[in-house]
């Protein structure tokens, strides 16, 4: 098989070579290239990147690298080709190909523009097919910092390069581009509007100073813990907005996130990701709760040399297990309760070298599946729904099918257990647009499959001012918890 890369020499960057890369060892394909005119990158992009990574001490983008086409190492067209993948977005030409953009233009120019109008971009796959364009997959990406061009440049350049990957895979195995299909979010994207990369850098770093200054004089908000004698009840969603919620109180010196409740040997114990700011390190820590709430204050239960959060627990043959996030460990791990809730040890590496995000256990139609997000190279884990599945716990465990569930800021991530209601099957997600963990919502499984996944979206909420972040739900023993963003001194909060 033969593939042929469509490239605009004066805008050739290092995450196109990625992506060819990519793509001819993912079906054991030659390549070629062809040069072509796309459409121009607007003023002072460049200028602007290397201004960021001097202003705000971040390494330079290594995708965003520029390269020359001798930099690919590969033959100019014959004119032969069994795929054309155009990373040009060019419209020079007129054959069938595979288009990828960002607003209509090159995916880097893209999202530069998307982040300067404050937006998360879009990422479209298109089928271009006798002069007909024909949307394939659209995925919606994460911004991890809304400050900087880069992030978001960056983290659209790992999805294409995903995304290119997974539709070349589907073509090689049989597809066309009549039929090729990608998961697609339903949401319309705005209109392109480009930017002005030296204007929208000025005010980042304007407001980078003031938010600096203001940390300085105030203590900014935070995550905190929030909880409330169940008003919901097994199979139903929960109503959480303008309701009053109790914090879980801290010193100032900590926070807390991440809540989860399990009733286990007659006790109601609340886990928490606690995070100290003096040592910048996730714990999972522990606190009973009583008929009046929390009985005293969360201590540290497991403590390792990596962060740690997200304290999945779950009860399987009597025994209570635990799946804590240690993506920093690029490992999905089992831990076992050895004394409850004090002492636990490791038991199993359910998958290793994976950046998973969140772990979220589901047991259905006598398999295991484990719901997360995973982090691709120069990517974000907000974004990026994945299902693994296993005969057993301990596995071995595997992808579902190839691929992402689903690429969508806006609900990939999970935000706490899966829970019945009626014959369905509820997912509590993310909504990382505009910032992580800026909401969370309710979508009811429709199939999950080896054939693909799918969700209808029930619920979402973002929290009321002041608080400014929505992003775990849990309920069990008699208690329902959140966590929220929240001023140092509140003590009730209501989303």
């Amino acid at each position: 098989m033969r593939v042929l890369f469509l490239i605009d020499s004066t805008d050739l960057r290092r995450w196109q070579a990625e992506a060819i890369t990519g793509v001819l060892a993912a079906i054991g394909a030659s390549g070629t290239i062809a040069t072509v005119a796309g459409p121009s990158p607007a003023g002072l992009l460049d200028l602007c990147l290397a201004f960021e990574s001097l202003a705000f001490r971040r390494p330079r983008s290594e995708p965003l690298d520029r390269l020359s086409p001798a930099a690919l190492n590969l033959p100019p067209s014959d004119g032969n080709a069994d795929i054309v993948i155009d990373l040009a977005a060019t419209t020079e030409v007129s054959f069938d190909r595979l288009l990828i953009t960002v607003g209509g233009v090159g995916v880097a120019a893209g999202a530069a523009d998307a982040v300067m109008a404050g937006e998360e971009p879009f990422l479209d796959l298109v089928a271009v097919t006798g002069g007909l364009h024909r949307l394939v997959g659209r995925w919606h990406v994460a911004v991890e910092d809304r400050r900087h061009l880069g992030s978001g440049m960056t983290t659209a350049a790992s999805r294409a390069i995903e995304m290119l990957t997974l539709a070349a895979s589907r073509l090689a195995a049989g597809a066309t581009l009549h039929d090729l299909t990608l998961p697609r979010v339903e949401t319309e994207p705005r209109p392109h509007r480009p930017g002005s990369p030296g204007r929208f850098t000025a005010a980042a770093f304007a407001r980078y100073l003031a938010g600096r200054l203001e940390r300085l004089v105030r203590t900014p908000p935070n995550w905190a813990v929030a909880w409330r004698i169940d008003e919901t009840g097994d199979n139903a969603l929960p109503v959480i907005a303008d309701r009053p919620w109790r914090r879980l109180l801290d010193d100032g010196e900590r926070f807390y996130a991440d809540p989860f409740v399990v009733r286990y040997g007659g006790r109601t114990t609340l886990l928490v990701e606690e995070f100290p700011f003096a040592t910048q390190k996730g714990i999972i820590s522990a606190v009973e709760l009583g008929a009046d709430g929390p009985i005293g204050t969360p201590r540290p239960v497991i403590e390792t040399g990596c962060h740690l959060s997200y304290p999945f627990v779950f009860e399987e043959d009597g025994t209570l297990y635990m799946i804590p996030e240690t993506s920093g460990r690029r490992q999905v791990q089992l831990w076992r309760a050895v004394e409850f809730p004090d002492r636990w040890e490791p038991v199993a590496v359910l998958i290793d070298d994976i950046d998973l995000g969140d772990a979220t256990l589901l047991r259905a139609d006598g398999r295991y599946h484990l719901f997360g997000t995973v982090r691709p190279n120069w990517g974000s884990s907000w974004d990026g729904l994945a299902v693994f599945t296993a005969e057993r716990l301990a596995g071995p465990w595997a992808p579902l099918f190839a691929g992402p569930a689903k690429v969508d800021v806006a609900s990939a991530r999970p935000a706490g257990r899966m829970f019945p209601l009626g014959k369905s099957v509820v997912r509590p997600f993310q909504d990382s647009s505009g910032g992580y963990g800026a909401g969370l919502g309710f979508a009811r499984v429709d199939r999950l499959d080896a054939s693909g996944y799918a969700e209808t979206p029930l619920v979402t909420l973002r929290p009321a001012p002041p608080l400014s972040g929505l992003h775990t739900y849990n309920r069990g023993g008699g208690f329902e918890v959140i966590d929220v963003i929240a001023d140092a001194d509140a003590t009730i909060v209501t989303p």
